[in-house]
């Protein structure tokens, strides 16, 4: 469509422009299309090197601003072939083919002409032009060919809206007030040309609704703060208001730049209400009560006196319900005080939490207070198959829990002393109330057997010490010979010789003491001859006894160590060795 109708035709009159002589050029140009041999182009002639314009280095779209007609600003080199300028002309014509014009500089040929071009402009249609110089006989080669569209149409009226604030008159009261957020919502659309069904279609070009602008207290036309639109021409701003009457002056622009005629929002803010006042809440409950029997919790409010309506939540949180239970709310008397009466079933602590949403005067308030029900008490042992177990022994243990109401679990620890304490066994008692575990033992350890509670019946423990005795190897040295007397084997000695009684400690005891116990046979029975004193243990856990045998022949003898441990040792208890036996020969 673009370039139809352009054809030129002369003016009605026109000075020619001769060489060494400077004429006015008139301008006049209208009517019916001149053939192409009526419009002579001499390319000879300069064409302009410069043409400014609508579509061409300006705007794309014409407002009513620019009526009638339009002006274009040329550039016109020296001719070529006889160094003289010659005016410049414009063509211009409606692209649907109903008009074609021409301007051409009325001034003095110089080198920047401004060209008047009559055009008549209807809304919605879209012109070209090109340029060309003008020797009163033909036209230069013409520049290449510039497009614009008319848009003399304002955008509809603009609608504000602000559920918030209504509108001065209209029913409704603020519902927010100064200094709060608040959102305007604006909306509008493009007016179409007189005649035109859709906007692009040919001759009802639109050059679309670009922007919003509003202004608070004084109307500054399109200088007031922007908002760009949507695809469906909305928009929306948010503020924070003053208190007192607004006034909120809002135009919706099109990208040709027309304004539509002003929307003025006026409505009101009020001031805010003051602070809502600080509020605590104070709750008072017994600290220990029977179980599934009635308790009571008092409380109060502060910030009174509180409107008829008021209540707090309360919930229950016990052994039974961890994340709380919900009891009915309870009303508030104008003096803020209220009452809880509540049948709790299940034993231990329950915390009872209250919470005041608050309102337009108080703010929200919370505590919570603990009482703890009785539960029954039920037995706990725990029993071991020794009281004190070899080195490196391993103690079954036993825990034997009596009647419960809901739980069934016990757990057995250990914790050896001066070490950490670590669970050997957990897990549900037999239908005897028995849990048995197996616990290899390092050093003495201090067993507990633990039953958590339930509902009913309060938590037990019971605990048992496991003691444990360090290992103990002898080694009896110096002997010539062996021989056994009845069941028992003896060693036997030169009366020359020391006997001498090797200890070792496992685990290492280093400076504790070992002693040393020789019996002598005699009469019927041991009796004790030497008992030694302390032998401290070396850094290898070694002690040694000796005994000189000078004045034991034909006797029968035997031979001990004991570890003895001091209140420095807490991992092992005393441990006596085994009977060495020996006798002394001439």
């Amino acid at each position: 469509m673009r370039g139809k109708g352009n054809r030129r035709r002369r003016p009605a009159a026109m000075a020619a422009l001769v060489a060494g002589s400077l004429l006015a050029v008139l301008t006049v140009l209208s009517g019916t299309a001149a053939s192409a041999a009526d419009m002579p182009v001499d390319p000879a002639l300069p064409t302009p090197s410069a043409a400014t314009g609508y579509g061409c280095g300006g705007a794309d779209w014409v407002t009513p601003n620019r009526l009638p007609g339009f002006d274009v600003q040329l550039d016109v080199p020296l001719s070529k072939v006889n160094n003289v300028r010659y005016p410049g002309a414009v063509h211009a014509w409606d692209v649907d083919g109903s008009q074609s014009v021409e301007g051409v500089a009325d001034l003095i040929p110089v080198f920047s002409q401004t060209v008047h071009v009559p055009l008549s402009l209807t809304d919605g249609h879209t012109y070209a032009w090109n340029a060309s110089t003008y020797d009163g006989t033909a036209y230069s080669t013409p520049t290449a060919t510039c497009y614009f569209t008319v848009d003399f149409s304002s955008p509809a009226p603009t609608v504000v809206t602000n559920p918030d604030f209504p509108l001065n008159g209209a029913p409704g009261s603020p519902l927010k007030t100064a200094g709060q957020p608040t959102t305007f919502h604006f909306s509008s659309r493009e007016t179409l040309p007189a005649g035109c069904a859709t906007a692009g279609t040919a001759d009802c070009g639109v050059s679309g609704l670009d922007h919003f602008v509003y202004s608070l207290g004084g109307y500054e036309g399109d200088s007031g703060i922007r908002v760009p639109v949507d695809a469906d021409g909305n928009a929306s701003v948010t503020m924070s208001l003053s208190w007192g009457s607004q006034i909120l002056d809002v135009s919706a622009v099109d990208a040709a730049g027309n304004l539509n005629n002003l929307a003025t929002y006026t409505f009101y803010v009020p001031s805010p209400p003051p602070p809502p006042a600080v509020t605590t809440l104070s709750l008072t409950a017994p600290k220990s009560a029977t179980r599934a029997t009635p308790i009571s919790v008092t409380g109060q409010l502060s910030a009174g006196p509180y409107p008829s309506g008021g209540v707090v939540h309360v919930t229950r949180t016990d052994l039974g319900h961890a994340g709380g239970t919900a009891l009915p709310d309870v009303p508030v008397a104008a003096d803020g005080t209220f009452g809880i009466t509540d049948t709790p079933q299940i034993g231990g602590a329950n915390t009872y939490r209250v919470s005041y949403p608050g309102d337009t005067a108080r703010q929200a308030a919370g505590a919570s207070v603990t009482t703890q029900l009785s539960r029954a008490a039920t037995p706990l042992t725990l029993t071991g198959n020794a009281s004190v177990y070899d080195y490196g022994g391993t103690a079954t243990l036993t825990a034997t829990l009596g009647p419960t109401y809901n739980g069934r679990t016990v757990s057995i620890w250990a914790q050896p002393y001066g070490g950490t304490k670590i669970l050997v066994k957990t897990g549900t008692v037999d239908s005897a109330g028995r849990l048995s575990a197996l616990y290899k033992l390092s050093g003495s350890t201090t067993f507990t057997a633990s039953f958590a509670g339930d509902y009913r019946y309060a938590p037990a423990t019971a605990v048992r010490t496991g003691y444990d005795r360090v290992a103990l190897a002898e080694t009896l040295g110096n002997s010539y010979a062996s021989a056994r007397i009845g069941t028992t084997l003896y060693r036997v000695y030169h009366h020359t010789a020391t006997a001498v009684l090797k200890a070792a400690v496992t685990p290492r005891k280093t400076g504790q003491c070992a002693h040393f116990q020789e019996q002598q046979f005699s009469g019927g029975a041991w009796h004790t001859v030497v008992a030694t004193g302390c032998s401290p243990l070396s850094s290898a856990g070694t002690a040694y006894g000796r005994l000189s045998l000078t004045h034991a022949t034909g006797g029968k003898f035997r031979l001990r160590a004991e570890y003895a441990a001091s209140a420095k040792d807490t991992t092992n208890v005393t441990t006596w060795g085994a009977w060495d036996y020996f006798v002394v020969k001439q």
